[in-house]
């Protein structure tokens, strides 16, 4: 099979997994924090930041958690309470995320930025049409979101959330663990740097190369694992040179 047949059976796979998604997008199993990621820009943008070192379910269930602790998830609020006091805050059981003191100082943050910047409005970030390359350079203005929560929350947004952006030909894959896994093992990337994984993106699928990082990702965290990959039930088992399996 050659690099372009195995990009083909992923952008497949992920275009079946956009045909099942596609009446509602499902962040977490809890429909409650689900709902309110859907409907509140700002608990978006909270659970991308938040979304590091956890189970993503966890990660996107973190801001309805928030807002029913504080009772809102006002910026200029949360911007007023002292980083300790947001901390405790995060730190009550359940735990927002285990790192909860850096969870609060990002929020915060966040926050300052949002009313600074946003207008206290985390939607102000992708409304009006953006270029893709200047939404990803938004994201990463925020405390804890690099290169690969940035490309995330881009390809959320346009691919599933229907947001107007302009040039799909800028958004990258996010340099993933799961996404680099696989890309490895299909031989998509020889060796692996930051580089080469995006460069490979750009070369499969010019016109969207961040079209190839939910199948990669969805496909990495259900069969390819790092020990004990599920080659028989991988949609790319047919075809893929399993390197280093």
């Amino acid at each position: 099979m050659t690099k372009k047949g195995i990009v083909k059976r992923l952008l497949d796979y992920g275009e079946e997994h956009a045909t099942e998604k596609r009446e509602k997008v499902v962040f977490t199993p809890n429909k409650d924090a689900n709902d309110f990621i859907l409907s509140n820009p700002n608990a978006f943008l909270f659970a991308v930041i938040l979304d590091e070192r956890i189970e993503a379910e966890r990660a996107w269930t973190g801001p309805y958690l928030l807002k029913e602790r504080l009772g809102h998830l006002n910026p200029a609020k949360i911007a007023a309470m002292s980083e300790g006091e947001l901390a405790k805050t995060c730190a009550a059981k359940p735990e927002i995320h285990f790192e909860y003191n850096k969870a609060a100082r990002r929020i915060r943050k966040a926050c300052e930025l949002l009313n600074r910047k946003y207008n206290g409005q985390a939607d102000n970030i992708w409304n009006e049409n953006p270029r893709t390359d200047d939404l990803q350079r938004r994201f990463e203005e925020f405390d804890g979101i690099g290169q690969k929560k940035a490309s995330m929350a881009v390809n959320i947004l346009v691919r599933d959330l229907g947001v107007s952006a302009q040039n799909k030909q800028w958004i990258d894959v996010s340099d993933d663990i799961h996404v680099r896994r696989v890309f490895q093992r299909t031989a998509l990337i020889d060796t692996y740097t930051h580089e080469a994984l995006l460069n490979a993106a750009r070369d499969l699928n010019p016109d969207y190369p961040g079209a190839l990082d939910l199948p990669s990702w969805l496909i990495g965290r259900r069969f390819c694992h790092a020990r004990g990959p599920e080659c028989s039930s991988c949609p790319l088992e047919k075809d893929c040179p399993k390197v280093r399996v």
